[in-house]
């Protein structure tokens, strides 16, 4: 007996999804546009172009005194293959390595040197917030 109702109660929903058609939507009438060309007497505008100049580098000299490291290895041939990345860049840089104070068996790579103390923060204050260079730190030679 409980097969039969079920059966039915099959059966019925069956039919009943059957019996459903899907509307179809009635389509809408597409607006008409019209091109229309109009003359301009003005002439175009001119906008200029953004220069952007080129960072400066200083090359270093035998006076400066705080460099701007950009990495430090202990292998100089490390060492050399940053130097020579950096000066495809159009950096000039130079490999320190210290004989006293810490580290001494490390060689540091600098891109940048001054000879003033001031240049040197500001200049190590604005590569730090240089995406990619939040890791520059400042060595003074004494």
């Amino acid at each position: 007996m409980k097969s039969i109702y079920l059966l039915t109660i099959i059966l019925a929903f069956s039919i009943a999804a059957c019996n459903k058609t899907a509307k179809k939507p009635t389509p809408q009438p597409q607006p008409v546009v019209e091109e229309t060309i109009q003359e301009v007497d003005e002439e175009p505008e001119v906008y200029a172009e953004e220069v952007f100049e080129e960072p400066v580098f200083k090359t270093p000299s035998g006076n400066d005194k705080y460099f701007l490291i950009s990495a430090s290895f202990m292998e100089y041939s490390n060492a050399e293959k940053l130097q020579q990345d950096l000066a495809q860049k159009g950096m000039r840089s130079e490999i320190i390595q210290r004989e006293h104070g810490p580290n001494p068996d490390f060689y540091k790579v600098s891109y940048m040197s001054f000879n003033n103390w001031e240049q040197a923060v500001s200049a190590l204050e604005s590569e730090r917030n240089t995406p990619g260079k939040e890791s520059v730190w400042l060595l003074v030679k004494r």
